[in-house]
C-alpha cells in the first residue's frame, strides 16, 4: 500500500500540473489540503481511535477514505460493521468534509441515501431557520478524529430536532418515550447490526464486542528521545529512601542515647571516687593500727624489764 507521504507527493505533483495549464482552476487541490490530510492520514494509521478505522479508497487520492464505523457496546448498535464514504474539498480544513454510509443505516440523522446529516459537517453560515448555532457547525480546528468521533456519539443520541429521516425520528422518539415498551426501533436497529457484523466476518473483520476490546488503544513505541536509562539515577546518585531519611523517632533516641552515656560518666565518677575515698580510709586506718600496735610493743618490752 502506497503510504501517506508518497501519496502527498503524487497529489502534490497532480496539483502543480493542473495550476501550470489554468492558474484559475478551482478544482485542483490547495496544497495546505494535502499536507493537511497527508498528517491526519499519518496519524490515525500510526496511533488508531477507538470506534472506527480508515483507509484510502484510491491510494493516489488523498481526498477520498473509506471509513469503517464500529457499533459501540451496550448500544442498540453493538456488533455493528458501518461502513461508509468520505469525501474532502479541495479547500479542506476551510470546508467541510461529507460523509455517506455504504451500509445501511436506520437513524433519525441519516438520509435514506446513505448521507449524514450533522452540524459539524455543516458549512460556518448563518443560517437562522435551521436552529443551529455557528458554534456548532464547522470550523477548521476540526479534523477526522473529531468528526467521527462525533458520528459515533450521534449513533446513540440521535437530533430529533432537524431530522434527516422523519420517519426514523418519529420511530425513535416513540421507543425513547415508551421506555423500551415500544420495539420497532431496537429491533430494526439490531437486524441492521446482525447484518453488518456478518459482512465484517465475511471480510475477515474482527469487530469488538465489549469496552474492554472497543476503547483499546496499541502501546506507543518509545521514541529515542524520550526514552530514559532505567538505571539513570543508581548510577550517579546515591538517593534517600524513606527508610534512611530521619525521622523525630531518631531524634528521641539519639537524646535518649546521650543521656544514658551522660548518665553512665556520672556513674563512673561517682564509683571512682567512693574508691578513692574507700583507699584513703584503709590507708589511715592501716596507719592507726600501725601505731596501736608499735605502742602495744613498748607497753610489753616495758612490762619485760620491769
Amino acid at each position: 500500500m502506497t503510504t501517506a507521504a508518497s501519496t502527498s507527493q503524487h497529489a502534490s505533483s497532480t496539483m502543480m500540473a493542473g495550476s501550470g495549464s489554468s492558474s484559475s482552476n478551482t478544482t485542483t487541490p490547495s496544497s495546505s489540503a494535502v499536507r493537511a490530510l497527508a498528517m491526519e492520514y499519518k496519524s490515525l494509521q500510526e496511533e488508531p481511535v477507538e470506534g472506527f478505522r480508515v483507509k484510502l479508497i484510491n491510494d493516489d487520492n488523498l481526498f477520498e477514505w473509506e471509513v469503517a464505523i464500529f457499533g459501540p457496546p451496550d448500544t442498540l448498535y453493538q456488533g455493528g460493521y458501518f461502513k461508509a464514504h468520505m469525501k474532502f474539498p479541495h479547500d479542506y480544513p476551510y470546508s467541510p468534509p461529507t460523509i455517506r454510509f455504504l451500509t445501511k443505516v436506520w437513524h433519525p440523522n441519516v438520509y435514506e441515501n446513505g448521507d449524514l446529516c450533522i452540524s459539524i459537517l455543516h458549512p460556518p453560515v448563518d443560517d437562522p431557520q435551521s436552529g443551529e448555532l455557528p458554534c456548532e457547525r464547522w470550523n477548521p480546528t476540526q479534523n477526522v478524529r473529531t468528526i467521527l468521533l462525533s458520528v459515533i456519539s450521534l449513533l446513540n443520541e440521535p437530533n430529533t430536532f432537524s431530522p434527516a429521516n422523519v420517519d426514523a425520528s418519529v420511530m425513535y422518539r416513540r421507543w425513547r418515550d415508551s421506555q423500551g415498551k415500544d420495539h420497532d426501533y431496537p429491533n430494526i436497529i439490531r437486524k441492521q447490526a446482525l447484518a453488518a457484523n456478518a459482512e465484517a466476518k465475511r471480510e475477515g473483520i474482527v469487530v469488538p464486542m465489549t469496552l474492554e476490546d472497543y476503547c483499546l488503544k496499541p502501546a506507543r513505541k518509545p521514541t529515542a528521545d524520550s526514552a530514559l536509562d532505567a538505571n539513570f539515577y543508581d548510577d550517579d546518585f546515591d538517593l534517600e529512601t524513606e527508610d534512611d531519611l530521619p525521622t523525630d523517632d531518631d531524634d528521641f533516641d539519639d537524646e535518649d542515647e546521650d543521656e544514658g552515656e551522660g548518665e553512665g560518666e556520672d556513674d563512673d565518677s561517682a564509683s571512682a571516687s567512693i574508691s578513692k575515698n574507700n583507699g584513703n580510709a584503709k590507708s589511715k586506718n592501716n596507719g592507726l593500727a600501725v601505731a596501736d600496735d608499735a605502742e602495744s610493743a613498748d607497753d610489753s618490752g616495758k612490762g619485760e624489764t620491769t
